[in-house]
C-alpha cells in the first residue's frame, strides 16, 4: 500500500482508509474481555439467518438455536473462526501471504462440502454481528470495508474450489 489513502491495493482493491476501518472495528470486536462472547454471536447470527449451515456442523445437527448455543463445542469452533479472521487482518498489507491464509481455510471447508457458496453468506452475518457488537460506533466505512474483504475471501475460496475440481 502506498501513503495516499485513496490508492486501492492490487490485489485486495482495499485502500489503505478502508484497511485502517477494517483494523480499527477488529480491535472492538476482537477485545480481549469480550472475545468469547462475541465470537459466539457471529455463530449464532450465521445460524439464525440462515438455519440450513448448522446441517454442515455435525455436532450441531437437530439442534434448536437455544441448543447450540450452550454447546460447549460452540465458543471453541467459533475461536478458531476468530483466529483465522485476526491473521487474515494482521497481514491486509502482506497480500501473498492473506491469499495462502485464506486458500489453506479453503481447502479444509471444501473438503468437508463447505464451498463458496457458504462463504457469501458471510456478506450479510458480518455486518449484522457488527452492527449488534459494536452498536452506535459502526461505520458505514467499516461495514463498506468489511464487504470488500469478505469479497476478497470468496474470490479466493472460489478459485481454490476450480483448482480442486479441475
Amino acid at each position: 500500500m502506498t501513503e495516499n489513502n485513496n490508492t486501492k491495493d492490487p490485489v485486495t482493491g482495499l485502500t489503505e482508509e478502508e484497511v485502517i476501518a477494517v483494523e480499527d472495528s477488529w480491535s472492538m470486536l476482537y477485545r480481549r474481555e469480550h472475545r468469547k462472547e462475541n465470537d459466539v454471536k457471529l455463530f449464532m447470527n450465521l445460524y439464525s439467518l440462515h438455519p440450513a449451515t448448522i446441517e454442515k456442523f455435525p455436532l450441531f445437527k437437530g439442534k434448536t438455536l437455544e441448543e447450540i448455543s450452550k454447546h460447549p463445542k460452540l465458543p471453541a469452533h467459533a475461536m478458531s473462526v476468530m483466529y483465522a479472521l485476526a491473521s487474515y487482518i494482521d497481514n491486509l498489507h502482506d497480500t501473498d501471504l492473506l491469499v495462502e491464509l485464506v486458500k489453506k481455510t479453503a481447502v479444509s471447508h471444501i473438503g468437508r462440502g463447505v464451498g463458496s457458496e457458504y462463504f457469501k453468506l458471510l456478506s450479510d452475518v458480518v455486518p449484522a454481528w457488527m452492527k449488534e457488537v459494536l452498536e452506535e460506533e459502526c461505520t458505514p466505512l467499516m461495514l463498506s470495508s468489511w464487504g470488500k474483504l469478505l469479497g476478497i475471501v470468496v474470490a479466493v475460496v472460489s478459485g481454490e474450489e476450480q483448482n480442486m475440481t479441475s
